[in-house]
């Protein structure tokens, strides 16, 4: 899964192989992306320390209305731009049935845990420092 992030920077979800990486599937238009935020702002922060990415991917919204939804929450990862959620469609592993999802992929790439809706850092905190913990 490869595009360019909401600040026009390319991103390769390859590059991050050897990482656990977690994956957030959101929009601006989103009221549980908009509850789920803190959350993953506090989550990625929590995992720093255990090498942990994370990358957004942004779909179905405006770049203005993304990059300010990023300004108003805090949040410092990168999000792929995926408007029409085309590179989304064609990762079909990580299709996402409802909005906010969120894949915890393993160091090798592989789906090690999914969150279908918003989720709270205290709840998914363990599933990540427990793949983060397996050897790659």
């Amino acid at each position: 899964m490869a595009g360019t992030t909401l600040d026009g920077k390319p991103a390769d979800i390859a590059d991050m192989r050897g990482h656990v990486v977690v994956i957030n599937i959101w929009g601006s238009w989103c009221g549980p992306c908009r509850k789920e935020a803190p959350e993953l702002k506090r989550l990625s922060e929590q995992t720093v320390p255990l090498g942990v990415q994370f990358l957004g991917i942004d779909i179905r919204d405006t770049k203005t209305a993304a990059k300010a939804f990023e300004r108003n929450f805090g949040i410092t990862y990168p999000s792929l731009y995926d408007p029409d959620s085309r590179t989304l469609i064609g990762f079909k592993s990580l299709a996402a049935r409802a909005v906010p999802t969120t894949y915890v992929l393993d160091k090798k790439g592989r789906v090690a845990a999914v969150s279908i809706g918003p989720l709270t850092a205290r709840g998914f905190y363990p599933i990540i420092k427990d793949v983060a913990a397996e050897q790659a």
